[in-house]
């Protein structure tokens, strides 16, 4: 028996680098898949279910022409987002077809977490962006390059220098954070050590600012940043679903 797609929330996200669904049920986060993983499971979904594309990023041809036919199979259950200048979420943001979905996704999961509070919002992932949402509007924010950016801008943009491909099991051994005694510890303590004292001075400055400021860490490397205990209010690798999952409530209610 299919389920009611009252049941079933499911979200399809185009990023820069991958493409990653994730699925709620009854509301609640269910899992999320990516990639080839993401694409053989699709193959086979035959359930009913509320759908959000959020293609910010690039979209190859077969994951095009599956999109459409879940459009065409489920019409009226689709919403389909290529910018977030439409999106019913307070801002004053001034180039909102270029703001990335995922922004402004993260705005939502925290407003829905405390609507009332405001909120610094840093996501560390392909690039680091740390948004400020006040008053319940994203007022916007910074963009800087994520750890792995960092990475492979030193091993391209000189002779010598390597990329380490295995700098995520090191640095979640706490590697990077301290002073480099080889190539490999000193690429890590500027990748890794400088994105986390970006991080950490740009709350503090906030936190100066705004005294109340609650401050949201998410993204997949946000595990590798050992931010310093009061530095942030609140922690979910899950935030940027939360907040798809919400602005399509937001999307379905002002139709």
């Amino acid at each position: 028996m299919k389920n009611n797609p009252m049941n079933q929330t499911c979200i399809l996200d185009f990023g820069n680098t991958c493409v990653k669904w994730a699925r709620f049920v009854h509301g609640e986060f269910d899992c999320v898949q990516q990639d080839d993983e993401a694409w053989e499971a699709l193959q086979e979904w035959d359930e009913n279910a509320r759908w959000l594309i959020a293609a910010s990023g690039p979209m190859e041809d077969h994951w095009s022409t599956w999109v459409e036919k879940l459009k065409a199979k489920q019409p009226g259950s689709v919403v389909h987002l290529e910018s977030a200048e439409n999106i019913p979420f307070p801002a004053s943001y001034h180039s909102m077809q270029t703001l990335g979905l995922d922004r402004i996704a993260n705005a939502a999961g925290a407003a829905a977490e405390d609507e009332h509070a405001d909120w610094l919002i840093i996501d560390a992932g392909t690039c680091i962006t740390a948004d400020l949402l006040e008053g319940g509007e994203f007022c916007g924010g910074s963009i800087a390059p994520g750890i792995d950016l960092r990475l492979r801008a030193m091993f391209a943009g000189t002779a010598s220098l390597p990329y380490p491909e295995d700098w995520r099991e090191q640095a979640s051994e706490g590697i990077g954070l301290d002073v480099g005694d080889d190539t490999i510890t000193s690429l890590l303590a500027g990748a890794v050590g400088g994105a986390q004292a970006e991080i950490t001075e740009r709350i503090r400055r906030f936190r100066h600012e705004i005294p109340s400021i609650r401050v949201a860490l998410t993204g997949g490397d946000a595990k590798f940043l050992q931010l310093q205990a009061d530095l942030t209010t609140f922690a979910d690798p899950n935030l940027t679903w939360k907040g798809y999952f919400h602005l399509l409530n937001r999307m379905l209610t002002h139709e």
